[in-house]
């Protein structure tokens, strides 16, 4: 019964302590782990360091690419065929001028500067390869390199010369507007001044016409008057007449 009493009054503590030694064996784990994955991501670099061994002096290594070079040279042939003699041979790339197909369809006869030859069909193609295709291209890529670092330089000419523009245009604007505004102030002053001819040519007209019908009063009334003269100057009789003749 002691015994039994005794397991009672330990049992908490015993499950208090196999919690704390399960939680910490728990973060170990956790802590190992981790560091397994630390050097697990280490090892393949490591490995792949020692796998990839320094290249010779043309390059090569054990493992490494390789791939086929331009620098391969087409043999070329005095004839149409295999059992012609050898004459030189041409770089992949190399540019020439087509001069004819042969009989059988299989080569064809070129030529370099005073130098013809022959090649068989699938050596040649019309479109531009090798060397002289990787210049041209190194070429294009430099322009466009040199076009990208002064990028900003005709960014900035660019827009100086817009900047340029639209102040001759402004100042074309304002001249303009000037221009106008003058050409409407003379406009409304011939305006004004036409205005005060055609009230001054009305005037005249009008006195012209009083002065013609002033005129005409004046000749009536002398003629009314001469007319009125004539009436009342005494005539000579019949006998004054006789004896004045």
């Amino acid at each position: 019964m002691r015994f039994f009493s005794y397991l009672r009054a330990c049992a908490p503590r015993t499950m208090c302590a196999l919690c704390a030694l399960l939680l910490g064996l728990s973060v170990q784990a956790e802590e190992q782990g981790s560091l397994s994955q630390a050097v697990a991501d280490q090892v393949p670099s490591t490995e792949a360091a020692a796998n990839h061994p320094k290249p010779d002096a043309n390059g090569y290594y054990v493992g490494g690419p390789v791939y086929v070079s331009d620098k391969n040279k087409v043999w070329t042939r005095t004839g149409p065929g295999e059992g012609y003699r050898i004459n030189g041979a041409r770089q992949i790339g190399e540019p020439m001028t087509f001069v004819r197909y042969s009989d059988n369809g299989r080569y064809a006869q070129l030529r370099v500067e005073d130098s013809t030859f022959w090649m068989p069909l699938d050596t040649i193609q019309p479109e531009i390869c090798g060397e002289p295709l990787s210049q041209q291209l190194r070429a294009q890529l430099a322009e466009l390199q040199a076009r990208y670092d002064n990028y900003d330089n005709e960014i900035m000419r660019e827009l100086k010369s817009t900047r340029e523009e639209l102040a001759r245009l402004t100042r074309e604007n304002a001249e303009l507007k000037s221009s106008i505004t003058n050409k409407d102030e003379t406009i409304a002053e011939l305006d004004e001044l036409y205005r005060d001819y055609a009230e001054r040519l009305e005037t005249k007209d009008l006195d012209m016409q009083m002065r013609w019908w002033l005129q005409g009063a004046i000749i009536a009334l002398c003629g009314a008057v001469v007319g009125v003269i004539f009436v009342f100057i005494p005539r000579p009789s019949r006998k004054q007449k006789r004896e004045r003749y």
